[in-house]
């Protein structure tokens, strides 16, 4: 009996042990605007019409949150909700048995992707944060990511994805896709996204990344002429004409007088500071979130993959004091 209870008050001490997982999960659980969230899922999830009754929805949706929080796999997504208690008391589950396993995980994914729900989730929260008055869209941070894809990720043909393409940067080779970003200038939130195989060209994408009220893009060298290319988006809605802030390559400067290369190097500097703000996003993506490689083949998959990510970035970034309204 006395063990007994001492055992209880062990647990009972051990639920309450704070640690950074839990710490981090408390907060994703203040963050994540569950109730419309579900409502966007629940007309596309199992109606239970047939077989056996489906696992709860907002279950199967925490259950997913936690795979992209923590980059894992099915299997070991399901292991750790059934083995860690931070994971456990996030799903509201206290046994193996109400936990789905790793099959059920994948088809419940597919079901989002099959219907564009991560797409529509990003856009749920890109709205709700300019309801908020975080996303102000007078100007655009533009830039891009690669995601690496395993050379050894194979499909049924025994092929590498065809979907991805390979890429130089720098002196190294990547495989795999690109990640294409558009940063709100003033927060630093991302309002779009787009997915390419790794080997398009950014200044490529440009066009596609603006909302068209912006005044202002802001970008590295590597956007170098994509206000000139045939699709540029040179006006805003309102007729007024947007500026282009690409920051120039340091072998354009050194062409420069002296006094030349000084003024071009505090303008380069002003530029560079607001084009920052796209590298706290990579940050918390690849970064915190561990987002470097992708798990699955088919561009369909990376764009679902890439929405789900940052719509959880924006909603971590936008809880910092200095965007808190």
């Amino acid at each position: 009996m006395n063990k007994q209870i001492s055992l209880s008050a062990f647990n009972d001490e051990l639920s309450q042990v704070r640690t950074k997982k839990k710490e981090f999960l408390e907060k994703i659980e203040r963050l994540i605007p569950w109730g419309e969230w579900l409502t966007l899922i629940r007309p596309c999830y199992y109606k239970g019409e047939r077989g056996n009754k489906p696992y709860d929805l907002e279950l199967m949706l925490r259950i997913y949150l936690l795979q992209n929080l923590y980059d894992l796999s099915d299997e070991k997504t399901v292991a750790e909700v059934i083995d860690s208690r931070a994971f456990s008391e996030f799903c509201g589950v206290d046994s193996s048995n109400q936990v789905p396993d790793g099959d059920t995980l994948g088809r419940f994914r597919n079901l989002l992707i099959q219907n564009g729900l991560q797409e529509q989730l990003f856009a749920q929260v890109v709205q709700m944060l300019v309801e908020k008055g975080l996303i102000l869209k007078k100007g655009t941070i533009v830039d891009s990511t690669i995601i690496e894809a395993p050379s050894s990720t194979k499909n049924r043909e025994k092929k590498r994805d065809p979907d991805a393409h390979q890429t130089k940067k720098g002196n190294t080779w990547h495989f795999g896709y690109k990640a294409h970003i558009a940063v709100d200038r003033d927060s630093g939130l991302v309002h779009t996204v787009e997915a390419t195989a790794a080997n398009v060209s950014d200044v490529a994408e440009t066009a596609n990344l603006l909302h068209g009220e912006e005044e202002t893009v802001h970008a590295d060298a590597g956007y170098i002429g994509a206000e000139k290319r045939e699709g540029t988006v040179r006006k805003n809605k309102k007729g007024k004409k947007i500026k282009y802030e690409i920051m120039r390559r340091p072998s354009q400067l050194k062409k420069l007088s002296k006094s030349g290369q000084h003024k071009a190097k505090k303008r380069e500097h002003s530029k560079s500071s607001i084009r920052v703000k796209v590298e706290h996003v990579f940050g918390v993506v690849k970064g915190q979130l561990k987002f470097k490689k992708t798990r699955y083949r088919g561009l369909q998959k990376q764009a679902a993959k890439f929405n789900i990510m940052f719509a959880l970035a924006n909603l971590i970034l936008a809880d910092r004091p200095c965007l808190a309204v």
